[in-house]
């Protein structure tokens, strides 16, 4: 698989790399590893694996694109050429092609905000998870992020990001915002959003 293009991400830690076919088929995939040997990934992937090994903490596969974290801005004048070539070298194109995508329905359509408030908070966290799926995560993975819900407790939605997000400047500021008003104006005014830190 070749690399086609390269992209600066809001984290000066991430670049976006865009391959020249399907790196997963359908979703997103986030893999990190840790400083600690208890939190080193063991898992399979054998792009992660490779990229760990350079001094990439995450990477965060989306469509046709790997977006690698390294342990700091200044790793990828040292790290650029290897990187390449691991992905290069390492990335598997998914064994069958997505179907074609159907326009779908969104949840918003039917969704009744007035009941919200009184809804048992499994419910609440279903509905937080499909507004993150339709409008959230797509805008962070085109920046090589994405986002995990870790907790939802008493109208509080706390946030875990990952990929180019993770250690992103705008991520506690603008995107934090921008995340918070999304769930505010199509959920429930009295949502609010705190951020995990590692």
């Amino acid at each position: 698989m070749n690399i086609i293009g390269r992209e600066e991400t809001p984290n000066p830690a991430a670049v976006k790399f865009i391959m020249d076919g399907l790196v997963i088929a359908s979703g997103t995939l986030s893999l990190t590893t840790g400083e600690d040997e208890e939190d080193e990934y063991r898992g399979d992937n054998k792009t992660a694996l490779a990229l760990f090994k350079l001094g990439a903490q995450e990477v965060f596969f989306f469509k046709n694109s790997v977006s690698v974290t390294m342990f700091s801005e200044k790793a990828w004048e040292f790290f650029m050429e290897d990187v390449i070539e691991t992905l290069e070298t390492n990335l598997i194109p998914p064994g069958e092609e997505p179907p074609p995508e159907e326009k779908k329905k969104s949840f918003l359509d039917d969704f009744d905000k007035e009941a919200f408030p009184e809804l048992p908070e499994t419910e609440k966290l279903s509905f937080i998870e499909s507004l993150m799926d339709e409008i959230i995560r797509p805008a962070l993975a085109n920046d090589g992020g994405g986002l995990e819900i870790s907790k939802f407790e008493s109208n509080i939605v706390e946030i875990k990001y990952q990929g180019a997000c993770g250690t992103c400047p705008s991520s506690s500021g603008a995107t934090h915002s921008a995340i918070q008003r999304a769930l505010k104006s199509y959920l429930d005014p009295q949502l609010t959003v705190s951020i995990k830190r590692a």
